[in-house]
């Protein structure tokens, strides 16, 4: 029985110590290894909303769970937004992971008043202040995009008539008037519709024609390709001018837009539609 009870002891004792080194393998940092630490993702916007908030934060990550370490962010030489002005730092630019964690932040909070329809940047850069957090040349760097936001008080989506306004190339319409239909785009202010275009030259296949609900101005913003040009394709782009629409009024809005932006066959077009909610 004692030869027994000897036995259960050693298995028990050598279960015990492989265990606790296969522990220490598990959780390196537990050797004070180094640390790889990086931006999530290389960039991240923050809607600006009179009144709100407005505060938006830069995940720092780390490669394994951190005993402890500090880093510090700097602005960037090619950032458009002015720090003072357009933002600040909610808490200073040092960051810090607490022990156990793999994750940690750097916020800004920014300002309605100076913020843009366009959008400004804030380009942030990230190095170590401890030996043992070695910072990933990949995730060093985050743009932070600041944009000027006024919420929608009503849908802007669903079916609605296409009308002419101001006709294109050739004096021919741009889309094919009749009915579309709005849906939300990639933001809560980008609108799309699916429209043929330039209906009077031949059937073609549908674009998608996007434009953005910003504080009362209906901007197109990307150049885009027809597929239909003069021995090539037209593009439509943004104008001088934009249209205008009423934030809690859907039933009608216009849109004004530069066709043929690229002199594809001829000079640039001043277009507009009119868009009216059925």
């Amino acid at each position: 029985m004692k030869n027994i009870y000897k036995l259960l002891t050693l298995v028990l004792t050598l279960t015990i110590v492989s265990s606790c080194d296969r522990d220490q393998g598990e959780y390196p940092y537990l050797d004070n290894r180094e640390v790889t630490i990086g931006f999530r993702g290389a960039e991240g916007s923050l809607l600006v909303e009179n009144g709100a908030d407005n505060m938006v934060s830069a995940i720092v990550g780390a490669s394994t769970v951190v005993p402890s370490g500090s880093y510090s962010v700097s602005v960037d030489g090619t950032s458009t937004a002015v720090l003072g002005v357009d933002y600040d730092f909610v808490s200073g630019t040092d960051g810090l992971f607490e022990s156990g964690n793999i994750l940690s932040s750097i916020s800004i909070v920014a300002d309605f008043a100076n913020s843009t329809i366009e959008g400004k940047t804030v380009v942030l850069n990230l190095t170590s202040n401890d030996p043992t957090l070695t910072v990933s040349e990949g995730f060093s760097q985050y743009t932070i995009n600041l944009i000027q936001f006024c919420p929608l008080n009503a849908d802007f989506t669903g079916s609605y008539t296409l009308s002419t306004v101001a006709t294109g190339i050739f004096d021919s319409v741009v889309f094919l008037n009749g009915s579309v239909t709005i849906v939300e785009g990639s933001n809560p202010t980008e609108r799309v519709i699916s429209v043929p275009p330039y209906p009077e030259f031949g059937a073609f296949d549908p674009v998608d024609f996007k434009f953005s609900l910003v504080c009362g101005n209906v901007n197109v913003g990307d150049i885009f390709a027809t597929g239909v040009g003069c021995g090539g394709s037209t593009e439509i782009g943004p104008a001088g001018e934009v249209g205008s629409y009423d934030s809690s009024d859907d039933s009608s809005f216009n849109v004004i837009f530069t066709d043929d932006i690229n002199s594809n066959c001829g000079a640039p077009y001043l277009a507009e539609i009119i868009l009216t909610k059925n």
